[in-house]
């Protein structure tokens, strides 16, 4: 009952803000054979492939699955262990837009933060809501901003992190 009440307080705040945006309308734990209607990349997703070792990462460009967003730039991962979704990534590495997913994050989920609106601030912040796990991150790399949301929960993250995440070519 617990767990169906915080799905439905996600599913209200996450459709009020987002109507176009598929990404924030899979919830993490879905099997696979419902969020590829969805994500249609996944239909190249194999159990037998990947077992129950080994999570699975694909890559598409996000403005795909959220029109009329800011993510124009912005890189889709999503992570699939045992034939679910574990993990929804947003990454962007574009230093003509430094604070894309920060717009998106503050208009489509929380505000991670004020010091976040300097584009040069680096850093994480824990915006975790309900039962899902979510950061906001900034950082440098290779001289270059980069910014990440992390969407996932605590049954699911130990599976979007590590070794035993490999990256799938469509």
């Amino acid at each position: 009952m617990k767990k169906t009440f915080i799905s439905f307080i996600f599913f209200l705040l996450f459709t009020s803000h987002s109507y176009a945006c598929a990404l924030l309308q899979v919830p993490i734990g879905t099997p696979v054979s419902v969020a590829k209607q969805t994500f249609d990349f996944l239909d190249s997703y194999n159990s037998q492939i990947y077992g129950k070792d080994i999570s699975a990462r694909f890559s598409n460009y996000a403005i795909d699955y959220c029109e009329n967003s800011s993510l124009e730039n912005a890189d889709l991962e999503v992570i699939v262990y045992d034939s679910k979704i574990a993990g929804i990534n947003l990454i962007s590495s574009d230093n003509d837009f430094k604070k894309e997913i920060y717009e998106f994050t503050k208009y489509n989920i929380t505000d991670p933060g004020e010091e976040f609106n300097n584009e040069n601030y680096l850093g994480f912040k824990d915006i975790s809501i309900g039962g899902l796990v979510i950061f906001y991150t900034r950082l440098e790399a290779r001289d270059e901003i980069v910014e990440v949301l992390e969407i996932t929960n605590k049954q699911m993250s130990d599976y979007t992190i590590g070794e035993e995440v490999i990256d799938v070519t469509g």
